[in-house]
Formats: structure tokens, C-alpha cells, sequence
């Protein structure tokens, strides 16, 4: 396994994981202000962005209050990864995201993520479908801004 593909394989599980801590809990921890967006599109994006850009507290930003102690403390020692990303060059021009369902009285939703990640790393490129790796991701609409949760 090359350096780049560990780096690659190292990435995703990252964001696989920062997408599944986030989706999970209950409202019990205390607000955190700042983050979210206002629209569900951009609150997945933005997240994803910031996740594969290696920005913890951007991507965490993104997340839903229930989920940012947990998420934070998960990688506290996800250093190498934050190292490998410094390396890396993430093209997000192929993706689309698509609100498969949304309940704006409940401020739920659901986002589809289709599409190819460009990761290049010097010379090597691999593309990473999102398709297969993500299917959905649940957000909810906190202060009256849209979360990963």
C-alpha cells in the first residue's frame, strides 16, 4: 500500500467517522454558538469540506450541538491524519448535494451526496466516490441553522 493510498484511506475513514459520531447522540449537551448554515446543502458541504481539509473545529462547526463534545474528543489524537492532509489537494467541483427529505416542523433533513472527490497527492490522483462511501446524511436546524447530526 503506497503512501498515498494510506493517506487516502486514512482521509475517508476520517470523515466516515466524523459523519457517523455525528449523526448519533441525544440534546443533553449544553449549545455551542457559531456554526450551521442556511441551507442543508451548504451545512454538508461546508462540513465535508473542513472534514477533508483536516479543520476540526471548522467541521465541527458544522455539527449538531449533541455531537461536538463527542466528535472533538474522537479525534484529539487524529494527528498524523491532520499531517497527511497538509500533503493533499481535495477538488470538490464533482460532487452535488440533493435534499432526498426534509420536515420543516420537526427541522429535519436529509441529504443525498453524489459524486467523485479528486485527491491528489504530488503526482497521483484517485478519485473517491461519495456515492458509495456517504449515501445520505441526516441534518437538524438548530438556532436556526442547518447541522450534521
Amino acid at each position: 500500500m503506497t503512501h498515498f493510498t494510506k493517506s487516502i484511506l486514512l482521509i475517508s475513514l476520517f470523515v466516515l467517522m466524523s459523519i457517523l459520531t455525528a449523526c448519533g447522540g441525544d440534546d443533553s449537551n449544553a449549545p455551542i454558538a457559531g456554526g450551521g448554515a442556511d441551507t442543508p446543502q451548504v451545512a454538508v458541504e461546508q462540513f465535508l469540506r473542513a472534514a477533508f481539509e483536516g479543520e476540526v473545529e471548522r467541521a465541527i462547526s458544522y455539527v449538531c450541538n449533541a455531537q461536538r463534545e463527542p466528535m472533538r474528543l474522537t479525534y484529539a489524537d487524529m494527528g498524523a491524519a491532520y499531517a497527511a492532509l497538509a500533503e493533499v489537494t481535495i477538488d470538490f467541483s464533482e460532487i452535488t448535494y440533493e435534499v432526498t427529505s426534509e420536515d420543516a416542523d420537526a427541522g429535519t433533513a436529509v441529504i443525498a451526496i453524489t459524486g467523485n472527490l479528486r485527491v491528489t497527492v504530488g503526482d497521483e490522483e484517485r478519485l473517491i466516490d461519495l456515492t458509495e462511501r456517504f449515501k445520505t446524511v441526516n441534518l437538524k436546524k438548530e438556532d436556526e441553522l442547518w447541522r450534521v447530526c
